[in-house]
């Protein structure tokens, strides 16, 4: 039957040689309750995976990119024709469970003055195994990825964490628009962190839903350490320090987290990966202009203290040595 509203909830997957994966995924979306649509984006994927998609569910919105443009731009891409009112941007390699679309409907009930949620990303082959609690941002400039393959605790309530974990996270669609997206210059990784970084520069929140759970592969796709991986993971880490942090806060942190850069790079470069590392690091530097120009913008939106963004960072050497739980309460 014809629609004639909108719908409240639109789930975006961008795929891009996701071969069996993606079929589960939209499966798990379709069995969702709720007033959703489901945006399948497509990056030139040559697998067959996203024609398959379509076959089987004609209802699933198609979007061409017309080739690999990343994940930023992509999904930036697909989230122009979406239609609802919050935006649920989830991986190929992501399977969420039965509630998770209803877990995320009560929280965006009961919290009204917050505009973006996270999931709680498990071990698909071992329920008692995290594999994401929202991302934690450390004293020094480095995202991270709370939990990951830590056991999962008892109980774990409604939390504020840094920033989400762009495997399965929802945002006000509002609120998505006037940050401008993700950011493109990215390409791939650290976007996440990035837009969850400037949404609480202007004031935002993201809360962790742990009853909104999905299963999560993870690097299904590219390599968790690929050299592709380590490329972008190299130089967007450094971009998105320039480009978000407040000048006080960089005063006391632009030391240790050169430092640490180096110390990283220094055990990649003696496991023989010291080509792909020096080349990440040369473009990080050689492309700094058009995101200095950025961070001009940024910093001069930015409605948070620096004192408040201190406080908001993982100061524990304890948690960030075993990318622990920066869970807070929230307010």
């Amino acid at each position: 039957m014809p629609r004639f509203s909108l719908p409240k909830f639109s789930l975006i997957v961008l795929s891009y040689q996701s071969g069996s994966y993606l079929e589960r995924c939209i499966e798990a979306l379709k069995a969702q309750s709720g007033d959703y649509e489901i945006i399948l984006a497509d990056n030139g994927s040559t697998d067959g995976a996203p024609q398959a998609v379509l076959a089987r569910h004609p209802d699933v919105r198609f979007v061409d990119n017309g080739g690999n443009l990343g994940f930023a731009k992509g999904m930036n891409q697909a989230a122009r024709h979406a239609q609802g009112q919050w935006l649920c941007f989830i991986n190929p390699d992501v399977f969420v469970h039965a509630t998770w679309l209803a877990q995320m409907a009560v929280a965006i009930g009961t919290h009204s003055d917050t505009r973006i949620f996270t999931s709680l990303q498990l071990d698909p082959q071992d329920q008692t195994i995290l594999d994401g609690a929202g991302d934690g941002m450390t004293w020094f400039g480095f995202p991270y990825r709370m939990g990951y393959r830590a056991p999962k605790p008892p109980h774990i309530p409604v939390s504020e964490v840094f920033s989400p974990c762009g495997a399965a996270f929802v945002i006000e669609r509002s609120l998505f628009e006037s940050l401008g997206g993700f950011y493109e210059r990215f390409f791939i990784y650290c976007e996440d962190a990035d837009l969850g970084y400037r949404a609480r520069l202007t004031g935002e929140r993201t809360l962790l839903v742990p009853d909104a759970k999905v299963d999560h592969i993870g690097s299904a796709t590219l390599g968790a350490r690929s050299d592709f991986a380590l490329y972008y993971g190299y130089r967007n880490r450094l971009w998105l320090y320039l480009k978000n942090t407040p000048a006080p806060v960089m005063w006391l942190t632009a030391l240790p987290h050169l430092l640490l850069s180096l110390c990283i790079a220094a055990k990649d470069v003696l496991k023989g990966r010291g080509k792909v590392v020096a080349r990440a690091l040369r473009d990080a530097v050689s492309g700094l202009g058009p995101v200095l120009n950025d961070r001009r913008h940024v910093q001069r939106t930015r409605r948070l203290p620096a004192v408040g963004l201190l406080r908001q960072l993982t100061w524990s050497p304890r948690l960030i040595g075993r990318r622990g739980l920066d869970l807070r309460k929230p307010k």
